[in-house]
């Protein structure tokens, strides 16, 4: 009897496993988005040139995912970058200025960590992987602030 049961159960095993690995990668990609925000604002305590990047700049940055699994608010204010992770129901209390909608865990890992090393929001657009609601200044500005974060690290790492 076993025989019979035995494709079903692979079949199964392959579902549970591939839906596993979905939940798994959503979850990698939410947490890198955390620390990636971390990072930026304890860079933004500790190092004043780049700190003065973001002087007089107030802004609002909501990254979500289309099924609203991953949702982070970055919000800049007074020279300072807060953090926040927002459950999927969770309603937002101002409105942000940019949402930044990822197709899916990938998409985001993608954005964060291109291929090449060069972050180009043009091209994930016409990939398909992200939709721009808001204005698109603050995604800029995040690029380039994420950029200069990421060369300063590599510069500690050569040394």
């Amino acid at each position: 009897m076993d025989w019979l049961l035995n494709p079903y159960y692979k079949i199964r095993r392959y579902f549970i496993k591939r839906a596993f690995l979905k939940c798994l990668s959503s979850e990698i990609a939410e947490e890198f988005l955390k620390l990636l925000l971390n990072m930026m604002r304890l860079s933004f305590i500790l190092d004043r040139s780049l700190r003065r990047n973001i002087e007089n700049f107030s802004g609002i940055i909501q990254f979500r995912s289309k099924d609203n699994e991953i949702r982070m608010l970055a919000k800049f204010k007074n020279s300072r970058l807060k953090a926040k992770e927002l459950k999927p129901n969770e309603g937002l209390k101002e409105v942000p200025n940019i949402t930044v909608i990822f197709k899916d865990a990938e998409a985001l890992m993608n954005f964060l960590l291109p291929q090449g090393g060069k972050r180009d929001i043009l091209k994930s657009l016409l990939n398909n992987e992200v939709i721009l609601s808001g204005n698109l200044n603050y995604i800029y500005r995040f690029g380039f602030l994420a950029n200069h974060l990421q060369l300063e690290l590599t510069k500690m790492l050569e040394i």
